[in-house]
């Protein structure tokens, strides 16, 4: 005899208890699975929050941002930097904003290109130097060939990231696509308190931006370890935005 299956059907009532217990349990999943993440693991989250908010602040005010910086250029850096690469050489503008160091150093005589990880900023670059290639990317993962560049302009570009951990492999993907006895220059802001990272508003953005600090030891240390040579090293370098409480590390290496 066959048995026949009863379907019984859930009433609303039903339903929304077992939708309630459910939503119980994975918040109660959820907590836990939290609580028992390390500090570090936390402090990463954060941090990557406040990394993300800066790259959308550039993508909502990429025009305002570029107007804002244009004037604050650092001319006897790039003709430092263009004399040691030597003329008509390829060279990545890495972090190249709105495109004014990509266009400055066109005037030098190289050929840049720029990328960058925000795609309002491009569009302002593509727009006021469209006789300059620009392209989207992350420093991370660079969308280029291997030893392709004759030099790297980092220039206030490196700052922004999380961890230290992530400039090593930044610095690690310049040197993949730098060319032997390429250049890289290499520009961040100066630790001079004890804090490594902390999320500032200044007179160029007006906004909650996220920085790391960096000392002139670990510059050489890291670039050591990323397989580069320095040539010159500078710290207390002043600002070019003469922002009184900010100083400079400047590096200029060689793979």
């Amino acid at each position: 005899m066959r048995m026949e299956k009863k379907h019984n059907k859930l009433t609303a009532l039903e339903r929304e208890k077992i939708s309630i217990w459910l939503a119980q349990e994975i918040g109660k999943r959820e907590i836990s699975r939290r609580l028992n993440r390390s500090d570090s693991t936390i402090r990463d989250e954060i941090k990557r929050n406040s990394f993300d908010d800066t790259i959308r602040w550039y993508d909502a005010n990429a025009k305002q941002y570029s107007e804002n910086i244009g004037s604050f250029s650092n001319p006897e850096l790039l003709d430092e930097f263009a004399k040691t690469v030597g003329g008509d050489k390829k060279v990545l503008d890495a972090g190249c904003a709105g495109g004014r160091d990509s266009h400055l150093l066109k005037n030098l005589g190289l050929q840049p290109i720029g990328v960058d990880l925000s795609k309002s900023l491009l569009k302002v670059a593509r727009e006021k130097y469209p006789a300059i290639e620009f392209r989207y990317g992350n420093f991370l993962n660079l969308p280029f060939e291997d030893e392709i560049f004759d030099g790297i302009w980092a220039h206030a570009s490196l700052l922004h990231f999380e961890t230290t951990d992530d400039i090593k492999r930044a610095l690690e993907e310049f040197n993949r696509v730098l060319k032997q006895d390429g250049v890289i220059h290499v520009f961040v802001k100066q630790q001079l308190g004890k804090e490594k990272t902390s999320v500032v508003s200044d007179k160029l953005s007006g906004h909650d931006r996220f920085f790391q600090w960096f000392t002139k030891d670990e510059i050489i240390n890291l670039l050591e370890e990323a397989g580069f040579t320095i040539i010159n090293l500078q710290d207390n370098y002043p600002d070019p935005a003469d922002r009184k409480e900010v100083r400079w590390v400047l590096a200029l290496a060689r793979k």
